[in-house]
């Protein structure tokens, strides 16, 4: 063989070498791109040959609790180009910004894309819509989707929040249901040649869209109105900064109205400051004042530490620690009983029951009632408060009892009043009753729910029955209604801004069977400042209005003039205490025997019919009571005085002769045993 030979033989060979290698590479690469990369490749040519136009679902309707609209969902048509296809790119951004109010160079880069399709202006309204067809440019065409309206505009816009341009939930009940309520979007798939222009006979592929469900609320539009109008009237009127008002169902937690003011119109959300969005009676936090002391006396109730008829007096400040809180009232309330505490809304007597409380029972009771923790209502960036009970001392514990040094929310505030009403029954706050789909069925139904037991049925008695008498007798006369009974509370609390305060009212009725709980709450009013002046009148209006509307019958109306107002006849002599009974036209009975009444009931200043009985209960000798009530000796004579003053175990030093005509300490004092009163007598003309 010859050399020649032998050379190309292994050159055939070589060649043939790499001829295989070549070829087992293009097998191994052909396996790689069918196999492992074959999906992926698949889809990426797909895109090539195909282009989709998204078809958004309907977004599920929202109803109050009586199936009127509160938000629903309606086509709109969105501008889409295919750059590929428009011939004048220039011509066209010119027709299009015109009529879409768009800046002609944003529309310009916009068509000139290397895309497939763009957005050029989406959820148009009908007049650009058409006008843009009209012009019947090539490369430019439409594709529906669906647009949010709040046929209600500003009407519980905090409840019901807004949604975005991709129809995605951004705030309130849209935010929070928005997995429910959106639905899953569709498609159109139609084919396209290698430069992404729609084939004339090319197939077409149509996804539908599935639209979202429906909620039900637990507002009703109707008592919403009510509560937005009033609210609205009384921030005029008191010039505040800002208000809220919450309506309840005591007996299941269900919301039927919620506003706070100022508020938005969530069709046009975007042209109002981001604050004005915010849930206040839910999210934000404030000092609750006296309303919070609902709270310290049920709980003071439930513990046993003070009854209904306890005697307190209030001589206009109490020390604790060494840091004098005074009352609102210039010189106190003087003596009264637990009950009247509550009525006259006595900082000092509060601070007493919080003090045999003590830090570990209130704590407990307060943490039952819901404060310092999310209640967990459905509903998102829900406050939990400010509450720290580890940095509670005697004078943190004393400001807490009446409403200062602990911050909630209206919602938190609202719900355990709501508890006191409710047989002790704290319930969790919601505002969606239902989900249901278009035909009506119901996906899923949310039912009231008991968050705990915290005061018993008695308690809940004796505090519906105490509120009640705080309208008819005590600071909150102005929620008074006529042939309704009214439990309520008032509550002013200062900011810590020099002269800044925050009014409010809340109650319930009526007040035998609650049906209806509401808080109103007015920030930084001017002028008058008392939540019984201010936010009492509001909660008035919207209550009375509610009960005629939902049909709670008022009871028969009694003849008022015919009430009559119990005098004190305490540490009197039997007869001249009866004397002035019979004078009043009321009847009397009598327990146990000696000269002097030591205790009556009702008390002094509750309101009776003449048919009434009052129980005089008398003492034989002196009382081991302590502290003593210093009765009224004016016009007594010397011997007189002296035996009232010995049978009740006090002292007497007389100055004088003849009739008393002042002492010291004054009537209506509270003493202790043994106590010297200084009796000053003159002779009569």
């Amino acid at each position: 063989m010859s050399v020649t030979s032998k050379k190309v033989k292994k050159r055939l060979a070589i060649l043939l070498l790499i001829t295989s290698i070549a070829y087992i590479a293009l097998i191994f690469r052909l396996g790689w791109l069918q196999i492992i990369k074959g999906e992926e490749l698949q889809k990426k040519a797909l895109l090539q040959w195909t282009k989709e136009i998204p078809v958004e679902p309907k977004r599920g309707t929202i109803f109050d609790r009586n199936g009127k609209e509160l938000a629903i969902s309606a086509s709109a048509d969105t501008i889409i180009a295919y750059p590929p296809e428009i011939e004048d790119p220039q011509t066209a951004a010119e027709a299009l910004a015109d009529i879409l109010e768009m800046n002609k160079d944003t529309i310009l880069e916009l068509i000139t894309k290397k895309k497939s399709s763009v957005y050029i202006k989406r959820k148009v309204d009908s007049d650009q819509s058409k006008k843009v067809r009209e012009l019947g440019l090539k490369g430019i065409s439409f594709t529906q989707e669906s647009k949010r309206y709040y046929p209600d505009r500003n009407l519980a816009s905090h409840i019901l929040g807004f949604v975005g341009i991709d129809n995605q939930g951004l705030a309130g009940i849209e935010y929070y249901y928005d997995k429910y309520i959106r639905g899953y979007p569709g498609r159109i798939v139609s084919e396209t040649d290698a430069l992404s222009r729609e084939l004339p006979f090319g197939a077409q592929d149509f996804i539908p869209p599935k639209d979202g469900f429906n909620l039900i609320l637990t507002i009703d539009k109707v008592i919403q109105h009510f509560a937005e109008r009033e609210l609205e009237k009384a921030i005029k009127k008191h010039n505040a900064k800002k208000g809220s008002v919450l309506v309840m169902s005591p007996k299941t937690g269900e919301i039927l109205a919620l506003v706070n003011k100022p508020d938005f119109d969530p069709n046009e959300y975007t042209n109002y400051s981001s604050e004005t969005w915010k849930n206040i009676a839910i999210s934000d936090i404030y000092e609750p004042g006296s309303t919070f002391k609902v709270i310290t006396a049920a709980a003071a109730l439930e513990e046993r530490v003070v009854s209904p008829d306890t005697q307190y007096y209030d001589s206009g400040s109490i020390v604790v620690s060494g840091v004098r809180i005074k009352c609102w009232r210039h010189g106190g309330h003087g003596s009264q009983t637990f009950t009247q505490v509550v009525q006259n809304s006595c900082n000092p007597g509060f601070v007493d029951v919080g003090m045999k409380l003590g830090k570990e029972k209130f704590v407990k009771y307060i943490e039952a009632f819901g404060f310092g923790q999310p209640l967990g209502i459905d509903f998102p960036g829900e406050g939990k408060g400010l509450f720290n009970p580890s940095k509670i001392g005697p004078v943190e514990l004393a400001t807490i009892s009446f409403g200062q040094g602990i911050s909630v929310t209206p919602l938190q505030l609202l719900t355990a009043i709501c508890a006191v009403a409710n047989d002790g029954k704290l319930m969790q706050p919601f505002l969606v009753k239902k989900i249901a789909d278009n035909n009506g069925d119901i996906i899923h139904e949310f039912n009231p729910k008991i968050i705990r037991h915290v005061i018993s049925e008695n308690t809940s008695r004796e505090m519906r029955e105490i509120l009640e008498s705080v309208v008819t007798n005590g600071t909150g006369g102005s929620a008074k209604i006529d042939g309704y009974k009214v439990a309520g509370k008032t509550g002013t609390s200062e900011k810590y801004v020099d002269g800044k305060y925050i009014s409010s009212f809340i109650g319930f009725a009526p007040a035998d069977d609650p049906e209806v709980a509401i808080l109103v709450v007015l920030d930084e009013p001017q002028g008058v400042y008392y939540g019984g002046q201010t936010a009492g009148p509001t909660f008035k209006q919207i209550m009375e209005d509610t009960l005629k509307y939902l049909g709670v019958e008022p009871e028969k109306e009694e003849d008022e003039s015919r009430n009559i107002k119990v005098p004190n006849v305490t540490n009197l002599y039997v007869q001249e205490a009866c004397s002035a009974l019979i004078k009043s036209g009321l009847n009397y009975t009598i327990k146990g025997s000696g000269l002097i009444v030591a205790e009556q009931y009702p008390a002094p200043g509750t309101l009776v019919v003449p048919t009434d009985q009052i129980e005089l209960t008398l003492v034989e000798g002196k009382t081991d009571k302590s502290p003593v009530q210093v009765p009224d000796l004016t016009g007594k004579t010397i011997k007189e005085s002296q035996e009232i003053l010995e049978i009740i175990g006090l002292k007497t030093q007389v100055i004088g002769s003849g009739f008393a005509v002042r002492q010291d300490p004054e009537p209506g004092s509270e003493v202790e045993l043994n106590t010297v009163i200084k009796i000053y007598f003159e002779q009569r003309n």
